[in-house]
């Protein structure tokens, strides 16, 4: 019998009879090759024993189907962002790589990434959550993702990273606090972790709104009440 390959299977449908309808079956899965959770199973005719098994009697007739494989999150993420690529008129090449935590994606373009990124990755923040949006609906369920263009976000990640560790070790060194610029919540999570680890340095969130930045502090605040270490608040 021919191995018909997973491409050439989807889809496919065939009509069998037997017997019964689990011979019937039974015909339809072999000439397939599928197993039968691969496969949809319409019974068109139960069939009929007749009197004595030989008047009256009545093939059983089924009409059986291949599943569409389910798609991956790879290829919903392929689709959406090719969706949105194509609305812009921007040529893209798309990289995938599935961690623990998330999914990254990082897009790269012909000398626009700069369009997709905006100011302070704003234009990107609002396209990752449209991404994410699209494909957790596709796939039935909530899908961590992280977009990223042009690498930006794991250079913009690396940076925060030094600049936590430098402010820490100013911050040990002068004995006072250190306030960083003003971040998103996702940048100050990156600062905290940095450094959640770090001996005699504790980190804090303040401000308001888009206003909003990380402490780092050598143990206690300015006002003189002592802080644990690695305190943090988003």
């Amino acid at each position: 019998m021919r191995n018909i390959g997973n491409e050439e299977k989807k889809g496919k449908r065939i009509e069998t009879t037997g017997k019964t309808v689990e011979r019937a079956l039974e015909k339809a899965l072999d000439s397939l090759g599928a197993r039968i959770n691969e496969v949809e199973i319409e019974i068109l005719d139960a069939g009929q024993k007749g009197v004595l098994n030989l008047f009256g009697a009545r093939d059983a007739r089924i009409r059986v189907t291949m599943k569409k494989p389910s798609k991956g999150i790879e290829e919903v993420v392929d689709e959406v962002t090719k969706a949105i690529m194509d609305c812009l008129e921007v040529n893209y090449r798309l990289f995938c790589e599935e961690n623990q935590e998330a999914t990254y994606i990082n897009v790269e373009t012909a000398g626009v990434d700069g369009l997709l990124i905006g100011r302070k990755g704003d234009t990107l923040n609002s396209l990752q959550h449209l991404v994410g949006r699209i494909v957790s609906r596709r796939m039935g369920g909530y899908q961590r993702l992280t977009l990223d263009v042009g690498g930006y976000l794991k250079n913009r990640q690396e940076i925060l990273r030094q600049k936590a560790v430098k402010a820490a070790e100013k911050a040990k060194r002068s004995g006072k606090e250190i306030p960083l610029e003003p971040m998103k919540a996702s940048e100050r999570r990156i600062v905290h972790l940095a450094l959640a680890d770090i001996e005699g340095i504790s980190t804090y969130t303040i401000g308001d709104g888009e206003m909003r930045r990380v402490c780092v502090s050598p143990g206690s605040g300015s006002r003189g009440k002592p802080r644990s270490n690695n305190r943090r608040s988003r």
